[in-house]
């Protein structure tokens, strides 16, 4: 008698897996070979997708891997992640992600183009772009893979953040930009109770803008809509779920508003960091945790005392809005279980940038130090991808849409400047697989007032240009991992004895990261260090 049992019957015979429990860290890192590790023993029952696979594409916002268990991050032993965790188990983990431009509508621009943002658009959130730059707004007539996936006969969805500008006060319509069915929240932020600046299209396939308000937080609102959307669609679907939230105001549905108030949360260990033997752009950014005024901090405490205050709030709030998030995720994987879409959808979670908590005394992004840099990467691709494998592959921001484009057996277009990970899915990573990366911020100015940077990452160094000012960081990432200490000394003017080869090799690879990604922006490589550190 042939023993047919469905998929979600099979997680449950599993026991821990079925419930999104995060496996030991030991259970993860059993065999290696090309780059990739296994858990033999979490293999979940898979058909190879027959036919146009369909696509659920979450984009996080601002999620450190720092806070998700599948990554072990600090925070797995206060709250585990066990819905986020599940994709990893089911499919393929990647430990070196990284976005191209940490901040919310660059970073998205690239993710719909697999370009650069002097190609994509959207080089800052818009608000203080300089209109005279061709590259300053997003322009939704471009290319983008939504509309490539379109043509192919593919339905398309967007749900959740947008945040595109095709000019200063005007928003990009999704429906132009090649999304069949959209709801987006205008704006980047709160409030999650009851918002109004809901924006719809009143039917598939109308590029029609129209404005709404809906009842109820945002997460589980935009859920509903996206579950909504892939009800609708008869063809192979593509649904882009962006959560809105983890962002300022950072407030958590009520049930989670208090889960943590009892907990004291350990500082990290550059927590009380000083800024020294660094650029004064870390010293001089408006984003340390002791000046918020987020959580109506007391007014007769010290500095000291408001920072102290201030991170224990942000991280009670930061992690019951993200509860709430994964609580979210599940529901989605539920609905493609429950619907018999499982076998034949795509499922990726990465995210948009990541996010200081505590870390350097900061909150925000924006810097090229690795709290922000990193982002979480995983996929789920049934037949594809091996259950609980791991890989040190790089992935970059680029990277998504090309990657889309061949896991749906498209062409690649020429002009998109990253690299498709299918390969390194069925875990033959090509030998001139990248090793480093090209990474460039804009936005200058309010409310951060980070300055523009761009720089190069390798597997353990790390070289940042402050160009509007002509100051630079360099990093050991294997002796300093938590980048305190650049490598200039004698107010910049010289790099540390024994690093001169190194330094040289890195302003090269500077030099023709931005040629082969034709970005002429900025100022040019130039280094002539002149008291950096004042």
């Amino acid at each position: 008698m042939k023993n047919n049992i469905s998929r979600k019957d099979a997680l449950k015979r599993m026991g821990g897996l079925a419930l999104g429990l995060p496996l030991a860290p030991s259970a993860l890192s059993n065999i290696s070979f090309s780059g990739v590790k296994h858990a033999p023993n979490i293999m979940v029952p898979q058909k190879r997708i027959k036919g146009k696979p369909n696509v659920l594409w979450i984009t996080t916002e601002g999620v450190p891997v720092s806070v998700l268990s599948c990554y072990g991050g600090r925070y797995s032993s206060f709250l585990q992640t066990p819905n986020i965790d599940r994709i990893a188990n089911e499919g393929m983990m990647f430990n070196n992600s990284f976005c191209n431009n940490a901040l919310c509508a660059p970073s998205r621009a690239t993710l719909l183009t697999g370009k650069y943002n002097h190609l994509a658009g959207s080089a800052s959130n818009g608000y203080n772009a300089d209109p005279s730059k061709p590259y300053a707004f997003f322009d939704p007539q471009q290319e983008t893979f939504p509309k490539l996936l379109q043509k192919a006969g593919y339905q398309t969805g967007m749900v959740g953040k947008w945040h595109m500008k095709k000019a200063r006060g005007e928003t990009a319509n999704p429906g132009i930009a090649g999304f069949d069915y959209f709801s987006f929240k205008k704006g980047a932020g709160g409030p999650y109770y009851n918002p109004d600046g809901f924006i719809e299209n009143p039917s598939m396939g109308s590029k029609e803008m129209v404005h709404r308000s809906r009842p109820g937080y945002i997460t589980d609102t935009f859920t509903d809509l996206a579950i909504k959307g892939m009800k609708q669609f008869k063809q192979p679907f593509f649904m882009m779920m962006d959560f809105f939230s983890d962002h300022r105001p950072f407030d958590p549905p009520h049930k989670y508003e208090h889960i943590f108030d009892d907990i004291h949360f350990p500082e990290p260990g550059t927590f009380y960091d000083n800024y020294k033997n660094r650029s004064s752009v870390a010293r001089d950014a408006h984003m340390r945790i002791s000046d918020m005024k987020d959580f109506n901090p007391p007014e007769d405490y010290t500095k000291k005392q408001l920072q102290q205050w201030n991170y224990q709030q942000l991280i009670r709030h930061f992690l019951g809005t993200l509860k709430s998030q994964d609580d979210n995720v599940g529901r989605l994987l539920d609905f493609l279980d429950e619907s018999g879409l499982a076998d034949n959808t795509i499922v990726v979670f990465t995210g948009d940038h990541g996010f200081f908590l505590g870390e350097h005394g900061w909150f925000d992004k924006r810097f090229m130090y690795e709290p922000s840099l990193r982002v979480p990467w995983m996929v789920r691709y049934p037949g594809v991808t091996n259950a609980g494998s791991k890989t040190d592959a790089w992935v970059q921001s680029i990277d998504n849409a090309p990657t889309i484009m061949d896991m749906l057996g498209l062409p690649v277009p020429d002009d998109m400047q990253g690299r498709s990970l299918m390969p390194v899915f069925k875990e033959n990573t090509p030998k001139d697989w990248p090793k480093s990366m090209y990474y460039h911020y804009y936005e200058e100015g309010p409310p951060h007032f980070v300055l523009p940077n761009y720089g190069v990452r390798t597997e353990r160094y790390k070289l940042i240009y402050y160009y509007t000012v002509n100051q630079w960081e360099l990093f050991d990432l294997k002796r300093d991992p938590d980048e305190m200490d650049s490598l200039f000394y004698e107010r910049g003017m010289k790099v540390k004895e024994g690093y001169e080869d190194i330094l040289e090799d890195l302003l090269t690879q500077l030099k023709k990261l931005r040629k082969k990604f034709k970005d002429d922006t900025g100022k040019p490589v130039n280094f002539r260090p002149r008291k950096a550190y004042n």
